[in-house]
């Protein structure tokens, strides 16, 4: 899809969805209270357009985006159903994360949810976490076909290649 079409799509305004990010550790599922959340528009990461703080329960508010017209989302068409944002995640003592590619679809809530790793255990670089393209408008490489039939393991076991439902069972 080209980039303009998205930025349009994105910058239109007249829809809005809306996006609540919930923030957590990776050791245990720890809500982080007080981590910095910027959003901004896929391709131009150092432009924020909202800056959040997540509450006492690693939450931030639920945040209104601009999103393209929702009868993009009811028939197929070549304009993307929803729009792109990246969400930045910083708080003292963990990683930075940036995830790329979080999805707004216009009057729903997105919940992206986010773990960030302790500096004891992090990486010592920023992580980047990329949301691919959605397939309708992204190339992607076609599905490596598979035997029908599987071949029989030595146990004596056999995959189906659909679900049979016997018509009497014995029980022992």
């Amino acid at each position: 899809m080209p980039e303009n079409s998205l930025k349009s799509a994105q910058a239109e305004g007249t829809y809005r969805g809306k996006l609540q990010i919930n923030v957590t550790s990776s050791l245990g599922l720890i809500p982080i209270p007080d981590a910095t959340v910027t959003i901004s528009y896929t391709g131009e990461a150092g432009t924020p357009i909202e800056k959040l703080r997540t509450d006492s329960s690693g939450q931030t508010q639920a945040v209104e985006l601009a999103a393209p017209p929702l009868e993009y989302s009811v028939e197929p068409t070549e304009q993307m159903p929803y729009s792109e944002y990246n969400i930045q995640v910083e708080a003292p003592g963990y990683e930075t994360v940036l995830v790329s590619g979080t999805e707004i679809l216009p009057d729903v809530t997105a919940l992206q949810p986010i773990e960030l790793t302790p500096m004891e255990t992090a990486r010592e670089e920023e992580e980047l976490i990329v949301i691919p393209g959605h397939t309708l408008y992204e190339e992607y490489p076609p599905k490596i076909p598979e035997d029908e039939i599987k071949p029989m393991d030595e146990s004596g076991e056999i995959v189906l290649s659909r679900v049979v439902i016997p018509e009497y069972v014995v029980v022992y």
